[in-house]
C-alpha cells in the first residue's frame, strides 16, 4: 500500500502535489544521474591515485630500510618492485597503516554529520544538503593539492581527508540523491531498477576516471589527479546550485528546526510506526544484513596487494583493471538484473540479493587465491553480481518506508556504512598488516567470511516471510488500520 499523505492534508497541498509529480520528475531523475556520473569522476580520479600515491611516498621516503638512496620526492609511478622480502613487506604493511589513519580521519568525523545533516533533506530540502556536502568537498581537495605540490608530510594530508568529513563525505551526497530518486519513482520494480541504475552509473563514472588516472599519474605524477578533482568539484557545485529543482513539498519552517530532534529524525523509523509500513523487525534486519555485507573494505588493500610483488602492476595496469572491474560489476550486474526481470516476471528482489552474496563470496576466495595476474582478472569476472545487493536492499527498504522518511532511511543506510568503512578499514588493514609475510591474500578470505554471513541470514528470511502470511502493511490515507478504535 502506498504512503501519499495524511487524512488531515488540505486538499489543495495534495493537489500540489499531484502537479508536481508529472514531467518534472522526469527531469529531476536525469539530473540525479548525471550528478552520479559527475560525482564519482571527481572522486575517484583522485581517490585512484590516494592509495598508490601513499605507496609511492613510503617507499620513496624509505620507512622500511631507513635508507636514503630513494629519497625523490617527484615520484610518480611504481618504477621498482622487489622480490618478496623483509623491505616489500614493511612499505606494504606500513602503506596499509596510513590507509587506515585516512580512513579514521575522514569517515571518524563524518558520522556525527551523517547524524545532524542527512535527517535535514527531509526538513529543509535536497538541494541545500547537497550544496553543503560539495562545498566542502572542493576545499578537501584543494587542502590535499597543496600538500602534494609543497610535498608536505602525509600528516598534512589527513586535514584534507578531515574535511572530506566534514562535508559528510559520499554518504551525505547519496542521502540527498537517493532521496531524490525516491521522490520522482513509483514503488515496485520502477523504483529497483531506477537504484541500480544510479548505481551503473556510479560504475560508469568509475570506469572513465580510473583510466583517465591511470596514465596520468603515469605521464604528470599525483598533482594533477587532484587538481582536475577540485575543479570538478567547483564547478559541480555551481551546477547544482543553478540547475536542481527542490523536490521537497514540506518545508520544515528555521523555528522548528532544533539540533536535539535531530537524533529522533534519524530514528523515526523506529519509534513512530506511522513511518514505515512493515514491521520494525523487518526493517532492522535488512539494516543488520546491509552491516555485515559491507563490512569488507578491500579497496586500498587491492591496490597495496596488485602493486606489490609478486604482481608489480604499473599505474595504467591498475587503471584498467580498475575501470574493467568497475564496468564489469555496476553495468554487466545492471544488464543481469533487468534480464531476469524479463525472462521471470516473478522473480524477487530477495532472490536477487541472495545471487549477488554467492557473487561475492566466491569472487573474495579467488582474489585471495590470486598469485597470477588471469586469476586477479577471473574473481572480478566471478564477482559481476557483487553490486547488486546494495542498491536492492535500498530499494527494498525504501518501498517500505513514508515518503517523507527517505531522508531518515538513507541516513540510516550511509551511516551503517560510514561504520562498516571505519570498522572494515580498521580490521582489515591489521590483518593484512600483520599477515601479509604469512600469506598476503588472507585477509580476502577473511573477507569472504563477511557475506556468506550474510548470505545464511538472508536465506533465512526470505524462507521465513515466504512461508508466513505478508504483514499488514500500514496506510496512513486509511485511520481504521492503524487504530481499529477510530470510527468509520
Amino acid at each position: 500500500m502506498e504512503f501519499r499523505g495524511n487524512e488531515h492534508e488540505p486538499l489543495l497541498k495534495a493537489q500540489q502535489i499531484e502537479q508536481q509529480l508529472k514531467p518534472k520528475w522526469i527531469s529531476t531523475r536525469v539530473k540525479v544521474m548525471i550528478y552520479a556520473m559527475i560525482n564519482t569522476i571527481a572522486l575517484l580520479i583522485a581517490g585512484s591515485a590516494q592509495t598508490q600515491y601513499i605507496y609511492e611516498y613510503v617507499k620513496s621516503h624509505d620507512f622500511a630500510n631507513n635508507s636514503a638512496t630513494n629519497s625523490n620526492n617527484s615520484f610518480s609511478k611504481n618504477e621498482s618492485c622487489s622480490a618478496n622480502g623483509t623491505s616489500d613487506y614493511k612499505i606494504q604493511a606500513i602503506s596499509a597503516d596510513w590507509s587506515w589513519y585516512i580512513t579514521l580521519a575522514e569517515y571518524g568525523i563524518a558520522i556525527p554529520f551523517i547524524v545532524f545533516i542527512g535527517p535535514l533533506v527531509d526538513r529543509i530540502g535536497r538541494k541545500p544538503v547537497l550544496l553543503w556536502n560539495l562545498s566542502l568537498m572542493t576545499l578537501s581537495f584543494a587542502v590535499k593539492t597543496l600538500t602534494i605540490y609543497l610535498k608536505l608530510n602525509l600528516y598534512y594530508f589527513l586535514v584534507g581527508f578531515a574535511i572530506e568529513g566534514l562535508s559528510g563525505t559520499f554518504s551525505i551526497f547519496s542521502i540527498a540523491c537517493c532521496a531524490l530518486l525516491a521522490d520522482t519513482t513509483s514503488k515496485g520494480k520502477d523504483r529497483t531498477i531506477v537504484m541500480v541504475i544510479y548505481d551503473a552509473l556510479i560504475g560508469l563514472g568509475a570506469f572513465v576516471s580510473f583510466i583517465g588516472t591511470g596514465y596520468l599519474i603515469e605521464f604528470t605524477g599525483f598533482i594533477y589527479p587532484f587538481a582536475i578533482s577540485g575543479g570538478i568539484f567547483f564547478f559541480f557545485t555551481i551546477l547544482v546550485a543553478i540547475t536542481l529543482d527542490e523536490s521537497l513539498v514540506h518545508h520544515e519552517t528555521e523555528s522548528r528546526i532544533k539540533v536535539s530532534a535531530f537524533l529522533g529524525q534519524i530514528f523515526s523509523l523506529f519509534t513512530n510506526v506511522e513511518n514505515i509500513s512493515r514491521g520494525v523487525s523487518y526493517i532492522l534486519i535488512y539494516l543488520i544484513i546491509f552491516l555485515i555485507y559491507n563490512m569488507p573494505s578491500s579497496g586500498s588493500i587491492t591496490t597495496i596487494f596488485t602493486l606489490s610483488s609478486p604482481f608489480c602492476w604499473s599505474s595504467e595496469h591498475i587503471g584498467w583493471f580498475s575501470a574493467g572491474s568497475s564496468i564489469l560489476v555496476f553495468v554487466g550486474g545492471t544488464v543481469i538484473l533487468k534480464i531476469l526481470q524479463i525472462c521471470f516476471k516473478n522473480i524477487t528482489d530477495e532472490l536477487v540479493v541472495i545471487f549477488g552474496l554467492l557473487s561475492s563470496v566466491a569472487s573474495y576466495i579467488l582474489f585471495g587465491l590470486s598469485t597470477n595476474d588471469w586469476m586477479i582478472y577471473e574473481s572480478a569476472a566471478v564477482g559481476i553480481l557483487k553490486i547488486l545487493p546494495i542498491p536492492l536492499i535500498k530499494a527494498i527498504l525504501s518501498r517500505a518506508v513514508h515518503p517523507d522518511k527517505q531522508g531518515a532511511l538513507f541516513s540510516n543506510i550511509y551511516l551503517l556504512d560510514t561504520i562498516c568503512t571505519i570498522f572494515g578499514s580498521t580490521i582489515f588493514n591489521n590483518i593484512y598488516h600483520h599477515t601479509v609475510t604469512l600469506h598476503k591474500g588472507f585477509v580476502f578470505f577473511v573477507m569472504a567470511g563477511f557475506p556468506f554471513i550474510a548470505l545464511v541470514m538472508m536465506i533465512f528470511v526470505t524462507c521465513k516471510t515466504n512461508s508466513t502470511k505478508d504483514p499488514i502493511e500500514l496506510d496512513i490515507d486509511n485511520p481504521q488500520i492503524q487504530n481499529s478504535d477510530t470510527p468509520s
